[in-house]
């Protein structure tokens, strides 16, 4: 069995995590760390296991010199649902390997990074190899439903151990290929130094109760309506802060010309930027806090007027905002927009406030950095601000490095198939990922650094 057909072995698992475990297979879930240990035998047998809670994964390969920061891989082996499966070119649990390619959901999101990691350490374990620094690889099986019970409880044992990381890795940015083609088209590695917040707020309005045939001037279902409204009309003001200034800035040293001095000089041109920004959906995220109606429901039958009604709004938060500054927002504009009652509460257990910024310097973003420029030809490195959830947030206390990276080339077609129909990477780009942490474990600073 070569590497590609082991990372497909993990495909076929279909470990779908969901908010209520009993709509979960667990026995997928048990299943999943057998295999690893039967795919990986050589990882295995040089690395310590560990199960913490009962969906949780910690491997420990002890370094040459444990007088200095162990290291944190990271990775998730749950998955979202598939939709319906018609929707797909193939069945989205074969793991096929056809074209060049490898098929199925959590191929980018994310146990592509997972095998990754396993893959380039038991290569090296099979030589004999041990790394200088000791190396954790933590996998959540709950990712994708806030991490709690994975991630979540994983860093409070590090934490009661007094473990303390000299960094992180986990899932983020990748080497984005078309992207960012209106500034270059270089390949470029989008680092992730910094990740948005989140908060989901549930909107609810009162309205009269009774029969359809009599209804008031003002219902529940349209006052709430007019709230949806209303903050969608009102969106957070545009912003540009430290990472993506950063970002541009490194892009426009590696472009020169009139384009690359505006983007050197991001502060000056900052209207023009924020604008050009905010009309590209995969940007406007980094330089705004963003809010999104997701769920609404109201009344049951149509000739019935509801008493009650109520909406989801999912927001983001960008550097500089909070929780508290959003509720504050939220509730003003509806207030002034809404004529009647509509409350505003956060869904318990949503709200995370935005994480510290790594540094984008220093021994270990230059081993990223370094490591990226060996691996793929003429890319470009740059800071990116995570505009996504990762698990990596939950380690916050444990490190002041945590960079958010999947390394692999992913188009921007790619990129719309993560938690869509017909997700899939191309073997080349996998097989890069593995090169590439394969060279992070090899080169891991020693001697007196952090």
């Amino acid at each position: 069995m070569n590497a590609f057909e082991r990372f497909a072995e993990l495909i076929k698992l279909q470990t779908v995590s969901s908010h209520s475990p009993e709509d979960e297979d667990s026995s997928l879930f048990e299943k999943f760390p057998q295999r690893l240990a039967e795919l990986y035998p050589s990882a295995h047998k040089a690395m310590k296991r560990e199960f913490i809670g009962n969906r949780s994964i910690v491997y420990r390969w002890t370094g040459t010199n444990t007088s200095l920061k162990p290291v944190l891989g990271m990775a998730h082996y749950d998955v979202v649902p598939t939709g319906n499966p018609e929707s797909w070119n193939r069945p989205p649990f074969s793991g096929e390997i056809s074209n060049g390619r490898i098929y199925g959901r959590g191929t980018l999101d994310d146990k592509g990074m997972l095998a990754a990691w396993m893959e380039a350490a038991d290569r090296l374990a099979a030589t004999g190899f041990q790394p200088v620094r000791t190396l954790y690889m933590a996998f959540g099986g709950d990712e994708e439903t806030t991490g709690r019970r994975g991630a979540g409880k994983i860093a409070a044992v590090f934490a009661e151990r007094g473990l303390h990381f000299g960094f992180i890795l986990d899932e983020g940015g990748a080497v984005a290929t078309d992207q960012l083609e209106a500034f270059t088209r270089r390949p470029i590695a989008l680092i992730g130094a910094a990740e948005k917040g989140y908060i989901t707020l549930k909107l609810t309005s009162e309205g009269m109760p009774g029969h359809s045939s009599a209804p008031p001037k003002h219902s529940a279902i349209g006052l709430l309506s007019d709230a949806v409204s209303a903050l969608e009309a009102h969106p957070f003001p545009l912003r540009l802060t430290d990472i993506p200034s950063e970002m541009l800035k490194t892009l426009g040293i590696s472009i020169g010309g009139i384009k690359g001095f505006v983007l050197r000089h991001n502060r000056l041109f900052r209207r023009v930027i924020l604008q050009l920004l905010a009309e590209n959906p995969g940007m406007a995220g980094m330089v705004r806090t963003t809010l999104a109606p997701t769920v609404i429901r109201g009344g049951e039958r149509d000739n019935v007027l509801p008493e009650t009604a109520e909406a989801f709004v999912n927001i983001r938060i960008l550097q500089g905002d909070s929780s508290a500054s959003i509720i504050a927002r939220v509730e003003k504009i509806i207030s002034k927009s809404v004529h009647g009652k509509v409350a505003v509460e956060t869904v318990e257990g949503s709200a995370f406030e935005p994480v510290p910024i790594s540094p984008i310097s220093g021994v270990f973003w230059n081993l990223l950095k370094e490591q990226a420029e060996e691996t793929w030809d003429e890319v470009i490195v740059a800071p990116y601000l995570m505009t996504a959830l990762t698990d990596s947030r939950w380690y916050a206390p444990l490190s002041r490095h945590i960079y958010r990276f999947i390394p692999m080339e992913v188009s921007r077609s790619e990129m719309e198939c993560v938690h869509a129909p017909n997700e899939s990477v191309s073997l080349a780009a996998w097989g890069k990922a593995v090169e590439y942490l394969e060279g992070i474990i090899k080169n891991l600073p020693g001697g007196d650094s952090e």
